[in-house]
């Protein structure tokens, strides 16, 4: 606030009495403010409770992630896992019939073999 040099000393520049500013300021004005601060200070704490509790949850969810994945990802691989043993499952069967067919197809070449030979074979018959 500024200080009136023109005045003589002694005399104070700015008003010692409460009745200037009475005048100018209408009654219960600091209870307003009071009042208005302590919504403001009820709304922030709101505010940072709501953004705690998320960054709770949030961190939860990331360790959940971590650990376990999330569900889709373990459905996915769950599903790819199970896929894959049975396409193992089918290479076996097919190598399995193209084996048996192999020593099927060695065993009549080599039966004809003994034929030419005038040799003859025994086979079991069940």
């Amino acid at each position: 606030m500024p200080v009136n040099r023109d005045a003589p000393a002694g005399i104070p520049s700015r008003p010692t009495h409460g009745e200037d500013r009475a005048a100018k300021k209408k009654a219960g004005m600091n209870v307003e403010r009071f009042i208005a601060r302590e919504e403001e200070l009820h709304q922030a704490r709101q505010y940072t409770k709501f953004n705690v509790s998320n960054s709770i949850r949030s961190e939860w969810e990331e360790k959940q992630n971590l650990r376990a994945g999330s569900g889709a990802r373990l459905q996915k691989q769950k599903q790819l896992q199970e896929e894959l043993e049975l396409m193992n499952k089918e290479v076996q069967i097919v190598c399995h019939e193209r084996i048996k067919a192999y020593y099927e197809k060695c065993y009549d070449e080599w039966e004809e073999e003994l034929r030419a030979r005038g040799l003859a074979l025994v086979r079991d018959r069940e």
